[in-house]
């Protein structure tokens, strides 16, 4: 394959290559890549929790029990973000990434955190229902959507009406109102133990009969996730919104349909739907190329594993997520995070330029953060100012090592670039590659992917 096709290929299904990579991976297709790939799952350490009774403790032993666990979440993110950077199974971890986009959960217990992303990584290019039924009864969606309120004699409906609009169907699409509050009875019961352990309580358990979409029978969760699925609708709803992240954000109606028949066909297998796309001609168009902007983790990480930028301290990792509004396993509600265009603004794009430069020469960062109430509940609308450098270490031999041999305007925008740019870098005289190559990266083409 072609350098312009896998670079194109592996800015969608991955973070970026550098030069040694595209030359290893034309040697192989993207279905043998996949099959080669394995699941990381993430591991914390909760050996200080071990034995802890929360019944028991203080108030203040409670509230240091809660700033530890908070402390946990913010190790988890930071673990996500070096196995993003450092992970040969890019695609599995751009899927994961996704696929917490899709199923967007805020994580205030650590624990249930590792096993929420987990269940999305055993599941993240498997069996969509396989991955929705282990989403569905983990301890983080269960809590954050209430499906322990979810009684018999008190349904409570969000988490029926988000699967419905936000997880398979769409808003308003297939599904009524009367529907969802048939569905929030299915559920209901849905529980889980301490450790997060999933089980259903018989006593707040519906045994009735329900009528869903035109059916009636004495359904349960999992009845009803079959429900949705046998709608052609739902694998369709899938394919849209794989496609605007991984593709295009302008939707091709054929294309849709195409995808739609090949996901509902093999009874929603994520492997084979994208490995479907990255065959098809149509993703490799020019139309498709530098279509869509980074994300900030799709532009911090592409960073960092062209750079091996590393930072042994937290801080600085969650400073700058928190800055591009993208804060892992915090999305700003259950719609997940912005998309696309939505992520630039005439102050994100001034920072997203001055980034590149601020971690290459180690200079310092002066912002106003916003409030983090998580982590301190008593900011209030306080926005504090942070001024010092980020500490982060890069590798320039190790960047140059890797990419002998390319240009650089290839490795970066895959030689697509706008006649002003030609032309600034025509007449620009630089007095370093490493000059040149802060002041590529710090073009706005390289937002772009």
């Amino acid at each position: 394959m072609e350098n312009k096709k896998i670079i194109h290929l592996y800015n969608r299904f991955g973070f970026g290559l550098n030069a040694s990579e595209i030359k290893e991976l034309s040697k192989i297709s993207f279905k043998k890549k996949l099959h080669a790939e394995t699941v990381q799952e993430l591991q914390l350490d909760f050996s200080s929790f071990r034995g802890m009774d929360f019944k028991k403790l203080s108030m203040k032993e409670r509230m240091e029990f809660r700033k530890k666990a908070r402390r946990k979440v913010t190790d988890l993110n930071v673990l996500w973000m070096e196995q993003m950077i450092s992970s040969e199974n890019m695609v599995q971890e751009k899927m994961n990434l996704f696929w917490h986009h899709h199923f967007a959960c805020i994580i205030q217990n650590p624990l249930y955190g590792v096993q929420f992303t987990n269940a999305i990584r055993n599941n993240a290019t498997g069996s969509f229902r396989e991955l929705l039924i282990a989403v569905s009864k983990s301890a983080a969606m269960i809590d954050f959507l209430h499906t322990k309120q979810n009684k018999k004699k008190h349904p409570n409906e969000d988490f029926a009406r988000e699967l419905c609009e936000l997880y398979t169907l769409g808003r308003d699409h297939e599904y009524t109102e009367f529907d969802v509050q048939q569905i929030a009875r299915c559920f209901t019961g849905w529980n889980h133990r301490f450790l997060g352990e999933f089980f259903i309580n018989p006593r707040q358990y519906d045994y009735g009969a329900k009528t869903i979409f035109g059916e009636t029978g004495n359904f349960d969760g999992e009845d009803v996730i079959d429900l949705i699925l046998k709608k052609k609708a739902c694998a369709q709803f899938i394919c849209e919104n794989i496609y605007t992240y991984f593709v295009n954000p302008k939707i091709n109606t054929a294309h849709i349909d195409e995808l739609t028949d090949v996901f509902y066909n093999s009874e929603y297998n994520i492997k084979r739907l994208i490995v479907h796309i990255t065959e098809a001609d149509w993703f490799y168009a020019e139309e498709n190329i530098l279509a869509k902007i980074k994300s900030p983790i799709e532009f911090l990480v592409g960073l960092s594993r062209q750079f091996n930028i590393a930072n042994d301290k937290p801080l600085p990792w969650i400073i700058l997520q928190r800055l591009f509004d993208q804060t892992l396993f915090k999305p700003p509600n259950v719609k997940g995070w912005k998309v696309d265009q939505e992520w630039i603004d005439s102050n994100s794009i001034s920072m997203r330029l001055r980034i590149p430069s601020i971690i290459l020469t180690n200079l310092e960062l002066n912002i106003q953060t916003k409030p983090d109430y998580d982590n301190n509940p008593n900011e209030g609308m306080k926005r504090n100012r942070f001024s010092e450098k980020l500490g982060f270490t890069y590798d320039w031999d190790y960047f140059f090592e890797q990419n002998e041999g390319i240009d650089f305007k290839e490795l970066f925008f895959n030689n697509k670039i706008s006649p002003q740019v030609a032309n600034f870098l025509r007449d620009r005289q630089f007095r370093s590659k490493k000059e040149e190559v802060i002041q590529l990266i710090s073009l706005p083409e390289y937002q772009l992917i």
